[in-house]
């Protein structure tokens, strides 16, 4: 049977990209699944300097993801030191990232920075925003005060704002 509106195999064969840190790592088994199933190349977009390549791999290792097995390949973020990340840093960053979706053709992107996705989606790529708890946001923000998802806190506030409850 053939699916409506897809003309070429290459239309079913999109390439799939996925941050690692706070997308990947939030729910290991929903992306490992996804990975495993993909009609297309899979690749691991991540900020991570390419000083830190191997320990990412093997924290990827440590929850099952497996390169030649789920991804294809890992592209790694500029160096640079926490100190150093300003928003100038966000700024180039979300280049660096859109510079690497595009080389790797990437059509399908999952990050969970709002800031990135914003800008990404503006770039012709369907971006897909992991949303984490406030568990999740509250447990690694005391974790490292360079916590980027931060970024993700109060971002459905304005919704609370504008709701009246029957108490009110």
């Amino acid at each position: 049977m053939k699916r409506t509106g897809i003309d070429k195999e290459e239309d079913i064969k999109m390439n799939l990209g996925l941050d690692f840190h706070d997308t990947i790592s939030v729910d290991p088994l929903f992306f490992k699944h996804m990975m495993e199933g993909w009609p297309g190349n899979v690749y691991i977009v991540t900020g991570t300097p390419e000083s830190k390549r191997g320990e990412t791999a093997k924290q990827l290792e440590q929850i099952g993801i497996l390169q030649g097995h789920h991804y294809d390949e890992m592209l790694m973020g500029f160096e640079y030191s926490k100190q150093g990340m300003t928003v100038d840093h966000f700024q180039k960053m979300k280049e660096h990232k859109l510079k690497l979706i595009q080389e790797y053709n990437i059509k399908v992107y999952f990050d969970d920075n709002p800031f990135y996705i914003d800008y990404l989606r503006n770039h012709g790529v369907t971006v897909f925003q992991t949303v984490l708890s406030d568990k999740y946001l509250d447990e690694f923000e005391e974790k490292d005060p360079f916590f980027s998802c931060n970024l993700q806190r109060g971002q459905f506030e304005y919704l609370k704002a504008g709701i009246k409850t029957e108490e009110a």
